[in-house]
């Protein structure tokens, strides 16, 4: 087991005993930073749990610019996300149109009755297979994936058609993602990258021809800084 696995595995037992004592519940009613991220800490990898919480998994620094963002639009925002999950549901809260697009239909058919019932929000689920010859024209650097092509998950933009608001990359071959949903950028838009550190994503937000700013700080459910990244053609998304 890696150090990964093993944390959640300790984190998800001891959500079961927060649960028995009740800490649970006191952490949800509490409306104060602090106590919204610690009882995230039990909500590791469960997008459901994170749904519930009403929070993305973003950095809180890219979470509370996004949401002026949002706000300073109104109920006008239109909206694509690569990568279904938690932010799904909170930006189907806060958006007049959402499009989501899903690789992994196990996933998605696991949180679909958290989103039934946004009539704003269409989940496009896009299945990927092996490629002929081994060598996929768009490819995930993600374990176990190399051999996948994920040219019709990233092609999905194009069939959606039309500009956005906002566009979230959060899902698979996200460098690839980036550069198909560009063209579909609102001039005034923004483009939520998550985990932008990573060294695989350098290059690809570097040559975006967006500006980027990288917002650092903790992220739900993690125990150590993550860092977000807000690309727009200006150099602002303050609302």
């Amino acid at each position: 087991m890696n150090t990964r696995s093993a944390y959640v595995s300790t984190m998800r037992k001891a959500r079961t005993v927060a649960d028995r004592v009740g800490l649970l519940d006191r952490l949800s009613r509490s409306d104060t930073r602090r106590a919204q991220y610690l009882r995230s800490m039990f909500a590791i990898y469960d997008a459901r749990d994170l749904a519930t919480l009403d929070i993305p998994w973003w950095s809180y620094p890219a979470i509370d610019r996004v949401e002026a963002f949002l706000k300073s639009r109104g109920d006008r925002t239109r909206v694509l996300e690569f990568g279904a999950g938690a932010s799904t549901a909170w930006l189907a809260k806060r958006c007049r149109e959402v499009h989501s697009i899903e690789h992994d239909i196990e996933f998605a058919d696991q949180i679909g009755p958290l989103l039934a019932g946004y009539e704003n929000l269409t989940v496009h689920k896009v299945p990927v297979s092996a490629a002929v010859d081994g060598r996929p024209a768009v490819r995930s650097n993600r374990r176990g994936h190399e051999h996948l092509d994920f040219t019709p998950y990233v092609a999905m933009v194009e069939q959606i058609g039309g500009t956005f608001d906002l566009i979230v990359v959060d899902g698979r071959a996200r460098v690839a993602s980036l550069a198909a949903a560009v063209p579909h950028l609102a001039d005034d838009g923004v483009v939520v990258f998550d985990n932008a550190n990573r060294a695989e994503y350098k290059s690809g937000i570097a040559g975006s021809g967006l500006h980027a700013e990288f917002l650092r700080g903790l992220a739900p459910s993690l125990p150590y800084p993550s860092t977000t990244a807000l690309l727009t053609r200006k150099e602002t998304v303050r609302p």
